[in-house]
């Protein structure tokens, strides 16, 4: 309803309408060019001035980035109200649940996707294999053997179209998912262990499991937004769509030094009951 409220009052204000080629033309301007590696995040909900379809902004996307670049999106499965118990994931024909755009980019041609319940990814271009190959095989899904940690490794830009001012992206778990062998504030998020059930390419039914939480978490991403420079978080607006991006591997870096203080996104649970 928030959504729905929000865009018909951005329609009474924001009239300039735009295409594919002016939203990559300021991703250009923000970093991306041909061999990134680039994450995406996007609400099409609030691309109502743009003139044109979610096919043709990620065709747009990949020739900037060429195949020796790499496009990654969320793609995890709608498991709300599911008994876990007997949900069986398909990679190769459940729906995501990350919007449109991510839904679209799963069905284009040479995409490929992740094992993960929770959080798994898309991706297309040269590390693609690498980056979804071994998700299944995490303790926890934002881990070493993730792509949202594998991108960091090798220097993602992580693009927010139309999120929330707020929103970082997915990656930020991975500060909880590093820090909860460290600290007992951080293990309470991935105090848990579930089993997770899913087709492999045969049809055969396989399993996983790993950590998870099960708690209350609420959170303010700009407690840490501000911790980050000009060089590695910028953000545009183009009529009414805005346009973030964020360097992954310093963003991260930054993220883990705060949570080792106990500056965290999270305000649920409070980090100020812990000593650091």
């Amino acid at each position: 309803m928030k959504k729905n409220i929000h865009k018909n009052v951005g329609k009474l204000i924001y009239h300039k309408k735009y295409n594919a080629k002016d939203v990559v033309n300021i991703m250009i301007r923000l970093g991306m060019k041909k061999g990134s590696t680039v994450c995406i995040h996007a609400s099409m909900k609030e691309f109502y001035n743009y003139n044109g379809t979610a096919e043709e902004l990620i065709r747009e996307i990949q020739h900037v980035l060429t195949p020796e670049g790499t496009l990654m999106m969320p793609a995890y499965p709608d498991i709300v109200n599911k008994d876990l118990s007997q949900y069986i994931f398909n990679p190769e024909t459940d729906k995501t649940a990350a919007g449109y755009l991510a839904e679209t980019f799963r069905k284009s041609p040479d995409v490929i996707r992740s094992i993960n319940v929770q959080h798994s990814v898309c991706a297309w271009g040269k590390h693609a294999e690498w980056l979804t190959k071994d998700h299944q095989y995490g303790k926890n899904c934002w881990d070493e053997y993730s792509p949202y940690f594998r991108m960091t490794q090798i220097g993602a830009l992580v693009f927010d179209l139309g999120m929330p001012d707020f929103f970082i992206g997915t990656f930020d778990h991975c500060v909880e998912a590093i820090l909860y062998k460290e600290h007992p504030y951080w293990k309470q998020f991935l105090s848990k262990e579930q089993t997770y059930q899913y087709y492999d390419k045969n049809g055969n039914i396989c399993h996983y499991t790993c950590l998870t939480g099960d708690i209350d978490c609420r959170s303010r991403e700009k407690k840490l937004t501000r911790h980050f420079s000009h060089d590695i978080y910028k953000k545009e607006k183009l009529s009414n769509l805005h346009i973030k991006v964020f360097h992954a591997a310093p963003c991260l870096d930054i993220m883990l030094k705060l949570g080792r203080k106990g500056i965290t996104m999270y305000y649920v649970p409070s980090p100020n009951k812990y000593t650091f």
